[in-house]
């Protein structure tokens, strides 16, 4: 499998940015795999090699119907010889879109369930009982969300030659901007954008992250000041797009060069460009991180 390792950061060139007086680079993570991309493939290279170091035969992962992570799993695990199972959530989700079709291609076992049953996704009790009827299974948490997902993140800044004062991505779990907010400096702030109505229930799942990969309540006090959710630009909800954010997804990629997908990071580049046009943005130095997911807007 072939890795664009570490994926190249560049500078954006756009009036508005340069207007202000902000210097606009982004971190191409979307180039690290077609198939395994951005954050999918940060969250996933160390739980893919816990898996076979503990010797299993098989990975097991949650997600919707249009889920990045589902696919993304899917792929990896077929480049790393090792089986796959999707539990997909909603018994009334379209197997036959894009993304579980793509799944499926890299030989996922796609089991939709009920809503209800899905929501227990993080119950250690529902995880035995999978473990029982799949023996020989890692199980990762939807959106790579463990102390391994964690981890993969942490080093994404390290290849940045950018010393950005603000540091932005779109959240998903909040594992990504967990990882970020370790590898941040004291002077750097950083400003998640949730694809999720209602996101700002993401801070305590992100400072459980937090705790669990430091293990030291004041450290994890101290990072907390630097993150800021900015929770207006979800248009609707996870999965949820409109005309306009495609709009603004087109020109964006006409006038940059740069492809965006709707449901993360193109929610982000929306919310960022509005910042800069209500002047909330000036004489700063910022670094976006590109998450990938582009696979996903054949499916919208």
């Amino acid at each position: 499998m072939e890795l664009l390792l570490p994926s190249p950061t560049q500078r954006i060139t756009h009036p508005l940015p340069e207007s202000m007086g902000v210097e606009l680079w982004i971190k191409r993570d979307d180039l690290i795999h077609p198939e395994i991309s951005g954050n999918k493939y940060r969250k996933l290279q160390h739980n893919i090699a816990q898996a076979k170091l503990l010797q299993l035969k098989t990975v097991l992962t949650f997600g919707g119907a249009y889920s990045n992570h589902i696919a993304a799993t899917a792929a990896a695990c077929h480049a790393a010889g090792l089986n796959s199972i999707g539990i997909i959530r909603g018994e009334e989700a379209d197997l036959n879109n894009h993304t579980l079709k793509q799944a499926a291609t890299y030989g996922m076992k796609i089991i939709p369930v009920s809503r209800s049953m899905y929501d227990r996704h993080d119950d250690k009790l529902y995880h035995e009982e999978l473990h029982e009827q799949f023996p020989e299974t890692y199980i990762i948490p939807q959106g790579g969300a463990n102390y391994f997902g964690v981890q993969g993140c942490v080093e994404i800044l390290g290849e940045s030659p950018v010393d950005p004062d603000i540091i932005c991505v779109a959240v998903g779990t909040g594992t990504t901007l967990a990882g970020l907010s370790i590898a941040s400096e004291e002077h750097q702030q950083i400003w998640g954008f949730p694809a999720i109505k209602g996101g700002n229930y993401l801070t305590e799942d992100i400072r459980k992250l937090l705790y669990w990969s430091l293990m030291d309540e004041s450290w994890v006090a101290e990072i907390m000041n630097r993150i800021h959710l900015q929770t207006e630009y979800h248009f609707g909800g996870f999965g949820k797009t409109s005309p306009e954010l495609k709009h603004f997804v087109s020109d964006f990629f006409q006038q940059t060069g740069i492809p965006l997908d709707y449901l993360y990071t193109g929610k982000m580049m929306f919310g960022i460009w509005d910042l800069l046009q209500k002047e909330k943005l000036q004489n700063k130095k910022i670094l976006i991180i590109h998450t990938g997911g582009l696979q996903g807007n054949e499916s919208l």
